[in-house]
């Protein structure tokens, strides 16, 4: 028996909740050496091309088409074809190196627009130092690494692998996918979660 839309968003929610469960539990411990020194309003991390599931997608699609107002999607679509304008054809090690040029579709005023259902990769990055992460950015050292916990970084892993192979186990597709081609994707759809809940190929993948 197939799932409903509405099982597959409590589906993703779950997820996320542990993601959010699992770091706050790590970051309360004691022991910790340095606390996070990530804030409301620090956005360093936001320029970024975030990697995230089809299930993912499906419920910051379904945020955006329920709260997002007529203008904000006129918006958010134009961010989208700004963005893929100037990464087609790039490489990987490319658009890493060119990341202060490209914010995030959803980073607005610097703050973002689907906090409350953004992907497990955001609620897992997290910085020791904010001054180290706005000296990256500042410096476009886009190779350096972030002071982070690799703790942190596992629990991310685990739940995007647990998302992967629940889009597996459903028959549906699970590639890993580019935040702003797979919102347009969903945007562009009629019916984008029964589609892909039927088995239909819903975010098309660029090489």
């Amino acid at each position: 028996m197939k799932s409903t839309d509405n099982e597959v968003l409590k589906l993703v929610r779950a997820a996320l909740n542990q993601t959010d469960v699992a770091i706050q539990k790590f970051v309360s411990l004691e022991s910790l050496p340095e606390p996070l020194d990530c804030k409301r309003g620090c956005h360093y991390c936001c320029f970024n091309q975030p990697m995230v599931t089809p299930l993912e997608t499906l419920l910051i699609g379904h945020q955006v088409k329920q709260t997002f107002t007529d203008h904000e999607k006129l918006e958010l679509s134009d961010r989208i074809k700004k963005l893929l304008a100037k990464t087609d054809g790039r490489s990987p090690d490319e658009i890493v190196m060119m990341r202060h040029e490209l914010a995030c579709i959803f980073l607005q005023n610097g703050m973002c627009m689907v906090y409350q259902v953004r992907p497990a990769v955001c609620r897992a990055c997290s910085s020791t130092s904010a001054k180290h992460c706005e000296m990256i950015f500042n410096s476009r050292d886009h190779m350096s690494r972030l002071r982070c916990y690799q703790q942190i970084h596992q629990i991310f892993r685990t739940v995007h692998t647990e998302l992967v192979n629940q889009c597996r186990k459903m028959g549906c597709q699970s590639d890993s996918l580019r935040i702003a081609e797979a919102i347009r994707d969903f945007l562009k759809h009629p019916n984008p979660i029964e589609a892909w809940l039927h088995g239909e190929i819903v975010f098309h993948i660029r090489i």
